[in-house]
This record gives C-alpha cells, structure tokens and sequence, in this order.
C-alpha cells in the first residue's frame, strides 16, 4: 500500500475535524436531548432534619449512585455527589413512566442550590449523603443500601442421600 503525503494527510484530518464540529459526531449532541429513564431505588432510607417525609423517591439511572433524583413531595433535586452539587429540577420537565422517570440532565439549571456540610461515605451496607441546604436550614440525609452480591452467598449444604430413621426401635 503506498503512503500519502504529508499534506494529504494533513488535509483528511482537517476534513474528518470539519464534519465532526458540523455534525456532533462523538460529541454525543443526539443523545443529549434524549431523556434518561431513573429507576427507583428500593429500601432507600431519607430523613429531613432528622423525620421521614411523607412522600419521598430516590432515582438512578443506573447500578452506580451518582448522580441521583430526589423527589420530596412535589420537588425534585438533582444530585451530583462527585461535585458536591445540588440542582432544582423544574417538575414540568419530568416525564413518568410507571414506576420511573423520565428526565434529561441537560435539562439542569446552570446555577446550583447553596449547600453545605457535604458528607459522602460509605458505612458497609449502606452508602450514606448528607447536605444542608442553606436557603432552607435543612439537612438532607439519604442512605442507599448496597444490592447483596448474590456472587458471594455461601454455597448449600449437599443434601443427605440417606435417612436414618430414629423412630425404629433398637435391635
């Protein structure tokens, strides 16, 4: 196969670099609009200022916990613990779909919510955050329990093949 020259090179390149900036190839522009479905997580645990809301949800899009939506009430919170971030979500943009929802993260404000006292850990069985929103004097304390890794469960006893019969007197 013969090698091009330099400037031909150089030239495809530029072209290639052209078409990606027109058309958003490998920018994920499509995708970007397109809503993610958050799928609740079971056996969540969220206290406010140390009492359970009355109606309360916490979503994720995938296994990972970041990032998450919070629904306390008719509100819902946009949560990037890797930030250290909170954003409003304006309710009107989020679709439902049985038990999910259905919201794009570009659909975010740009501006966050002031929070502070940011704690991000994980205690064993639970993965814990807690964030005090400032402009409300509420702390936010969410627990996400850890889905059991079925991998490591103890394998079962083999059965017994043969039964003895203690009943049966002796002889």
């Amino acid at each position: 196969m013969r090698a091009l020259p330099a400037s031909a090179a150089l030239l495809s390149i530029a072209i290639l670099a052209i078409l990606g900036a027109t058309f958003g190839f490998g920018t994920g522009a499509l995708a970007k609009d397109k809503p993610l479905s958050w799928k609740p997580i079971e056996d969540a645990l969220l206290r406010v200022n140390d009492s359970p809301p009355k109606e309360w949800g916490a979503y994720r899009t995938g296994k990972k916990n970041e990032p998450l939506v919070l629904q306390i009430g008719s509100r819902f919170l946009f949560i990037q613990t890797h930030d250290h971030q909170v954003f409003e979500i304006d309710p009107s943009k989020i679709g439902r779909k049985t038990e999910e929802l259905l919201w794009s993260p570009a659909d975010r404000p740009a501006k966050p919510l002031a929070t502070s006292d940011w704690t991000v850990d994980d205690v064993g069985a639970a993965f814990v955050i807690k964030v005090k929103l400032d402009n409300e004097n509420a702390l936010v304390d969410l627990q996400l329990p850890h889905p059991p890794e079925v991998g490591n469960l103890p394998q079962q006893a083999p059965r017994q093949t043969r039964r003895r019969n203690y009943f049966v007197g002796e002889r």
